[in-house]
């Protein structure tokens, strides 16, 4: 019967092979695996952030259809009354939405690239100017109301989506320089800025 000769076993080249092994666990657990984790976390906050934002632009479009709707002629006093207590309690929704949006402007503007940075930037300062200046309630829903479609179709449009999103973007930048030009050659200052009327109805002159 011939002898069997096992193949002899390189002890050696085994035990750099388990050491390697060990040291490149060791190396991914102690100093890839934080790095990546704290990445995964970033991602996802961004994309939380992202998700949040679009969802409070709805949402400040709604509340401003609501402030813009009519009371229909024939409905009755009570009905009248609590549409009129409804458009108030949007209004203040609408004002207290966008305060805190634009004191979270960093936080939202990090989490998009650049153009789309720009917008939430553009879309957010624009929301803030329009609820602090002198225009009426009504006509502050409707700047907000006509802000909400051209920014949100930036910053969910995409490169294959070319056209809706350089609309978009050609729309926004219109309502906004809208918004910075003063109408009917009222002055562009801040109400506590302008010069008080004399009983002519003229400014006062200093």
């Amino acid at each position: 019967m011939p002898f069997f000769n096992p193949p002899s076993i390189n002890w050696d080249t085994v035990a750099t092979a388990g050491a390697t092994a060990a040291f490149v666990t060791l190396a991914v657990e102690y100093m890839a695996k934080p790095r990546l984790e704290a990445r995964k976390e970033r991602v996802l906050e961004d994309a939380r952030l992202r998700r949040d934002l679009v969802t409070a632009m709805m949402d400040l479009s709604l509340s401003a259809s609501i402030i813009i709707s009519q009371l229909p002629d024939e409905a009755s006093a009570e009905v009248k009354q609590s549409l009129r207590e409804e458009r108030k309690r949007h209004y203040e929704r609408m004002s207290s939405r966008i305060n805190a949006l634009h004191d979270e402007a960093g936080r939202y503007a990090r989490a998009f690239k650049e153009p789309k940075r720009t917008g939430v930037l553009r879309y957010l300062n624009c929301v803030k100017g329009v609820v602090l200046s002198p225009r009426t309630r009504h006509r502050q829903a409707e700047v907000v109301h006509s802000l909400a479609v051209p920014a949100v179709t930036i910053l969910e449009g995409t490169l294959w989506w070319p056209i809706p999103y350089a609309k978009a973007w050609m729309k926004l930048e219109g309502l906004v320089a809208d918004t910075e030009v003063p109408a009917d050659g009222e002055e562009a200052v801040a109400p506590h800025q302008r010069r008080p009327r004399s009983s002519t109805g003229d400014p006062a002159r200093s």
